[in-house]
């Protein structure tokens, strides 16, 4: 959806979110205040019953509670920054605008990619389903790369951070060499024309320079060279789908996780099985 913006009130940035859901004021009122229901979809545990200048804890952080008219509006603070929904009724349903005034504008697409999936969740529970963090952030590279190019932002601090989520299995070996394995419920075919074929990279591969292919084994291995990385696809059937083990070997100590080339990490081969258009190659010719 990436409908988030990223605004300046009062010297200060601002992300703001508005979107229609097809649940009344009051649905959706219990679901951004109660803490129970906030526990199915929120990003922290909140511990408010709430009340005006209520005070809570959550994360370490002491937040208090600046505004609030049942059911329309909550107000509040954590650590130096400030929240706030707004609801008003559209016909059966409702409109939501959630604003976070940031303490840092250069955070501003890796909060606005997290909290367009977290408002999905939110979407979800009000529908009486259920969204995990772990599908919620399926997308949250390829949100965060969107959002930072239409803010104007340099989206290496974001790509650190999503590529030290603990639950997206990425671990940093010796060498150094980050690792990330993951299970696909697609057949090994299907996923090697999303690593392979041009028109499908051009979903999910990073932009600029070219996958330069060393060698291959069709429907098992491919390997290449990225900015002078050595990145490995190794592809085993499994099941109905298959597991994929992608590894990328850097040559340059300094410019490991940090130093923000995590491209290839923060969009999924996966991504492309469900779509495909016309686009440019980005993988040079190899040698099989």
């Amino acid at each position: 959806m990436s409908d988030g913006t990223l605004e300046t009130i009062d010297g200060r940035p601002v992300l703001r979110f508005e979107r229609r859901l097809a649940h009344s004021v009051q649905r959706t009122w219990r679901a951004v205040t109660d803490p129970k229901e906030l526990a199915a979809w929120f990003v922290v545990p909140v511990s408010w019953t709430p009340e005006a200048g209520e005070q809570f804890e959550s994360y370490g952080q002491t937040g208090e509670i600046t505004e609030l008219e049942a059911p329309r509006v909550i107000a509040w603070t954590w650590g130096d920054e400030q929240f706030r929904f707004d609801l008003r009724a559209d016909g059966e349903g409702c409109v939501l605008v959630f604003t976070h005034v940031l303490a840092d504008r250069s955070l501003g697409a890796e909060y606005a990619a997290g909290w367009e999936i977290y408002l999905r969740r939110l979407d979800a529970h009000v529908a009486g389903l259920e969204l995990s963090v772990e599908d919620g952030h399926d997308l949250i590279g390829e949100l965060h790369e969107r959002y930072a190019q239409r803010f104007g932002l340099g989206p290496e601090v974001g790509r650190r951070t999503i590529a030290a989520m603990a639950f997206r299995g990425l671990t940093l070996e010796d060498g150094p060499t980050l690792r990330l394995e993951r299970r696909y419920d697609h057949s090994v075919e299907r996923i090697w024309r999303a690593l392979t074929d041009p028109c499908e990279l051009a979903h999910w591969f990073p932009d600029g320079e070219e996958l330069e292919v060393a060698r291959t084994i069709p429907h098992s291995l491919l390997e290449g060279r990225w900015h002078g990385d050595l990145l490995r696809v190794e592809l085993q059937p499994e099941g109905n789908g298959c597991r994929l083990v992608f590894t990328h070997a850097f040559t340059d100590s300094d410019r490991r996780p940090h130093g923000g080339r995590v491209g290839p990490l923060l969009r999924s081969p996966g991504r492309a099985a469900r779509r495909c258009a016309l686009g440019r190659g980005r993988v040079a010719a190899g040698v099989a």
